[in-house]
């Protein structure tokens, strides 16, 4: 071997025990993080990093269907990748790549919280791939042992989705937002109450005939506005609700992991990774110290 593509596999060698010890290290401590994380109930989960299981729902009046199949889901993944040749060389382009983000709901016994999906970790409950020679075989479900299934094809399709009722696991921010009217809704609601009374004035407006002349005076609708203000008040705030919401933690180096996996599996699986970066990265620390001690790459 020539002293440059010794060198070159040296340094390639030495990157990649580089990537996988940061690899390994992320991954020890994302399973650690999760593993240490106990679940809560969304109605007492506290204000911050929390973990929450329940089943997912669409949001009320709400229905989200994939562009490939067409099938009811929560979320989806759909990418197209072109098939391109140079040679004998073969490679796989991305010429369409679309995810969901709309909101959608996780239930559990206490309570309900919405999800936000965008930039989580998103582990989906299907995920299934096939080949078409047009574009046209994205809004088919691909037969199953079929030329199309096995890859014959200049394109390929693939569709990750999460369905309604799937149980699924959750890591993120969760916070509670106080739904707050704008002053618009409360003007129209009271004018809205301030017409009705004027349809039954002896019952709602005689209080407020001051003069007792048998009609409400413009000082006296002053009086009338702000009663029917006072009440439209106190009805919002009797029907104002809490929406608990799961998003993003605004510190990036906190996991955000939206899972239709249970949480033991999910936890084996990052510890294997884990465990098998490390490995390998032993293992190209060895071949490097022994091509070291053969051959130094750098001139003593």
């Amino acid at each position: 071997m020539s002293r440059t593509d010794y060198l070159v596999l040296f340094w390639v060698l030495a990157v990649g025990l580089l990537i996988l010890l940061y690899y390994g290290f992320f991954a020890f401590k994302r399973f650690r993080f999760m593993d240490a994380t106990a679940t809560s109930k969304i109605r007492s989960a506290a204000q911050g990093h929390v973990e929450l299981k329940g089943l997912g729902e669409f949001m009320q009046n709400d229905v989200i269907v994939s562009p490939f199949s067409g099938d009811r889901c929560l979320w989806y993944h759909c990418t197209i990748d072109k098939k391109r040749r140079s040679g004998k060389r073969t490679t796989w382009t991305s010429i369409s790549n679309e995810t969901s983000s709309h909101l959608f709901r996780m239930v559990d016994e206490t309570g309900e919280c919405i999800i936000d999906p965008d930039h989580a970790q998103v582990i989906p409950e299907t995920d299934q791939t096939w080949y078409g020679r047009s574009t046209e075989y994205r809004s088919q479900r691909p037969p199953k042992k079929t030329l199309i299934s096995l890859g014959i094809g200049d394109y390929r399709f693939r569709e990750r989705l999460i369905r309604p009722a799937t149980p699924l696991y959750a890591l993120g921010w969760f916070r509670t937002v106080h739904s707050e009217p704008s002053d618009e809704y409360v003007s129209r609601q009271v004018e809205e109450l301030v017409r009705q009374w004027k349809l039954q004035p002896q019952r709602y407006l005689s209080d407020f005939d001051l003069d007792q002349n048998g009609k409400i005076q413009q000082g006296e609708w002053k009086a009338v506005r702000a009663a029917a203000r006072k009440q439209v008040l106190a009805k919002i705030h009797s029907q104002k609700r809490e929406h608990h919401v799961l998003s993003r933690p605004e510190d990036k180096r906190h996991p955000y992991i939206i899972s239709a996996l249970e949480e033991e599996l999910l936890v084996t699986r990052k510890k294997l990774k884990a465990y098998a970066s490390v490995t390998t990265a032993f293992l190209l620390f060895s071949a490097l110290v022994f091509m070291s001690s053969v051959r130094p790459p750098l001139p003593v």
